[in-house]
């Protein structure tokens, strides 16, 4: 049986060698103490002469950092599928070399000396490299272990410390940019993703990919987080109710208006505001990937508003009269007193980002840039209106949005060059740069007379990358993200929608059968049949073909539907903590710095010592016969028995009275829990099913705590 898995600190505190992590001998008696001088910090710069210039005003990470020097402005280029990162010269439009990782990196950002940090998602590790010139590959300078999955990145604006926050080891943790070590770490909700600081470097601001919700975090001494608020992107739509009349076929637009009787409008796929009294309908924040903070302080959030349905069954998941997802744009006032979701229309968000990966502002015309993954463009918008993308009337959707710009497939990352009103834009799938304009006025670039899109030709650079996904797999990634069409959804809507990265959007959706919560995908595809909370289809093929049937999608081709699943079986979960080769344990910050530090990191380490002794108790509560927790979850992955059982679980609203097993990999990420989201946390889980999943009341409330720790730490 699998154990407890022990911190990314702890782990890595024991495989340092003695080299990096013990103090330096004395010298000789007989060598004059000032002989030589002593060796340089182990991630300082070294490199003698000019070093990049980050250009980024805000000090914020993202897949592309852009830096002038020699008069040149490079990009470093975050590449995940290819395990790299890539420089390349803007200006002559080349590029310049290729640095291998020792991981996939998220973001990337330049310290204020001009070293280059990278974040390895998939090995709970801070890369920090230095170029030695233009055209050369980096060199390592150091690796930095934090908590698992570091995605964003993020400096204070005094360039002193670096903040990063870790998607699945779920925290916020800070360094000191001088030598990277770490001055504090603070636990946050689930799925925290992109992290900016404000403009006086009190606060950061962290989005969450999911949970509807950005954190607020307070920054003491040296930058180190010391606790956190969290404010919610929930909104309003203001929705005209249902037609009881027969639906008409489908009307065009005239000038005139539409029919009363005609509630759609499929010109281009969406609704239009009907011209009747509306009603408010509550809808959840999604897709809280991407920050970027004005010249005023406020900070703006793309995301996606879902209505996942009424919880007494129909709408929402399957619905085919409601448009499930539509977009807007949160904005943080500068203090991190409220986040601004104002009621919005249907009409309002159906042009705009269903999937929202990046976001930059640009700072002279304040043009806020969102990367559009899945439809492949950027929308720019004006960030002096206080609300870029609400209309201040009805219809008038376009009056804030500046203009759209065409890119590679995959957009992931945008960096601006305020000095040159540019933007640089990676398309991650292709393996691409695009340059474009960040100007109000784009210039000789003009915009079209149809949808605001940019016309002619941008200037695209292709990236030489030396791995990338096999062509199944490549094709499956585009699919699962591809939006915007009805081949998945009626409404537009893309795999990653409802799952994230692969992973599960944290949201309960109203079906037919009653509420269902979004299951994880990653890592529980094969051995876990058979599918669905009911049980109901033996094989991924079926269950598939059930969801785009419920989906109302006009459905994929059996080569695409197992592209999609090459694609997901090919994503692995984050490290908990690097296993190091020989050169990377030389190579590792670990070590604290002095005495005092030192002390700082026992509490950390006798911590991590804990959780592992209480996890190790749970896995003996999980199993005994008195709980019966592995009489359904069976085998060393505890994922099903393959049988569904009558746990009382059912409402008055269900059809299904049984659920099958669900798999418990990696449970303690995929909050809320049972097949109705009903229970927030695992304790209240493990405190609310006795008697009719497993016994716990018995339990004392160690041992309660024991058994989450446990299943936390699958």
């Amino acid at each position: 049986m699998r154990a407890a898995a022990p911190t990314a600190l702890a782990l890595l505190a024991l495989a340092c060698t003695p080299s990096p992590c013990d103090p330096a001998p004395a010298p000789p008696p007989s060598r004059p103490a000032a002989a030589e001088a002593p060796p340089p910090p182990l991630c300082a710069r070294r490199a003698v002469g000019a070093a990049p210039t980050p250009l980024d005003a805000t000090h914020a990470g993202s897949g592309v950092a852009l830096a002038e020097l020699g008069g040149r402005t490079l990009a470093f280029v975050a590449d995940e599928d290819d395990a790299a990162l890539h420089t390349v010269d803007i200006d002559a439009r080349a590029a310049l070399a290729r640095t291998p990782l020792a991981g996939r990196p998220a973001q990337v950002i330049v310290l204020g000396d001009g070293r280059v940090v990278a974040s390895l998602r998939d090995r709970a590790l801070l890369e920090v490299l230095e170029p030695v010139g233009p055209a050369a590959p980096l060199e390592r300078r150091c690796l930095v272990p934090v908590a698992s999955e570091p995605v964003g990145l993020a400096m204070t604006p005094d360039r002193a410390t670096l903040l990063v926050a870790s998607r699945w080891g779920h925290a916020l943790t800070s360094l000191a940019t001088a030598d990277l070590r770490r001055t504090g770490e603070l636990p946050l909700a689930r799925d925290p993703s992109a992290v900016v600081a404000s403009s006086d470097g009190r606060r950061a601001f962290v989005s969450h990919a999911v949970g509807g919700r950005i954190s607020v975090v307070t920054l003491g001494e040296g930058g180190a987080p010391t606790g956190a608020r969290e404010l919610s992107t929930d909104g309003v739509e203001r929705r005209a109710p249902r037609s009881t009349s027969k639906l008409a076929k489908p009307f065009p637009r005239s000038s005139s208006g539409p029919s009363r009787k005609v509630p759609f409008d499929f010109e281009d796929g969406t609704p239009f505001l009907m011209r009747r009294p509306t009603v408010n309908v509550d809808r959840r924040g999604s897709q809280g990937f991407a920050l970027a903070r004005a010249s005023s302080g406020a900070v703006f959030a793309p995301i996606a508003l879902v209505d996942p349905g009424p919880a007494t069954g129909g709408g929402g998941y399957g619905s085919a009269l409601v448009h499930t997802v539509i977009e807007h744009i949160a904005v943080v006032d500068a203090m991190g007193e409220r986040a601004d979701v104002p009621p919005v229309s249907a009409h309002l968000g159906l042009r705009g980002c269903r999937l929202p990966r990046a976001a930059a502002i640009e700072p002279g015309d304040e043009v806020l840039l969102v990367a559009r993954l899945g439809h492949d463009e950027v929308i720019a918008y004006d960030a002096r209106a206080q609300l870029p993308g609400k209309p201040p009337r009805p219809g008038s959707v376009r009056d804030r949005e500046l203009f759209r710009a065409r890119v590679g497939a995959g957009p992931t990352a945008i960096a601006v060059d305020g000095a040159r009103r540019r933007a640089v834009v990676f398309s991650r799938f292709d393996g691409a740069l695009t340059i474009l304009p960040a100007a109000r006025d784009p210039g000789p670039t003009a915009i079209g007379a149809v949808g605001k899109e940019l016309a002619g030709e941008l200037p695209v650079i292709a990236l030489p990358r030396a791995s990338r996904l096999d062509e199944q797999r490549a094709e499956g990634q585009r699919l699962f993200h591809a939006a915007g069409g009805r081949r998945v959804a009626f409404d537009g809507r893309a795999c990653a929608s409802c799952h994230p990265d692969g992973r599960d959007d944290a949201l309960t959706w109203s079906t037919p059968e009653g509420p269902r919560q979004t299951p994880m995908l990653m890592g529980r595809l094969d051995g876990t049949a058979p599918y669905g909370w009911e049980g109901g289809k033996k094989d991924l093929e079926s269950h598939f073909a059930r969801t785009m049937s419920r989906l109302a999608g006009t459905g994929l081709g059996a080569k695409e539907r197992d592209a999609i699943f090459a694609y997901l079986r090919g994503m692995d979960p984050p490290a908990e903590a690097a296993v190091l080769t020989a050169e990377e344990r030389a190579a590792l910050v670990a070590a604290p710095a002095g005495a005092a530090e030192a002390a700082a990191a026992e509490p950390a380490a006798a911590a991590a010592g804990a959780r592992a002794a209480l996890a190790a108790r749970g896995e003996e509560v999980f199993h005994a016969s008195e709980a019966g927790c592995s009489s359904c979850h069976v085998g060393d992955e505890l994922t099903t028995d393959g049988a569904r059982h009558d746990v009382r679980s059912a409402t008055r609203f269900e059809t299904e009275r049984s659920f099958e097993t669900p798999s418990l990999r990696f449970v303690g990420r995929s909050a809320p829990y049972y097949h109705d989201g009903r229970y927030p946390t695992l304790l209240a889980l493990v405190e609310g099913v006795d008697g009719s999943m497993g016994h716990t009341a018995h339990l004392s409330a160690g041992d309660r705590r024991a058994l989450v720790a446990y299943l936390e730490s699958l």
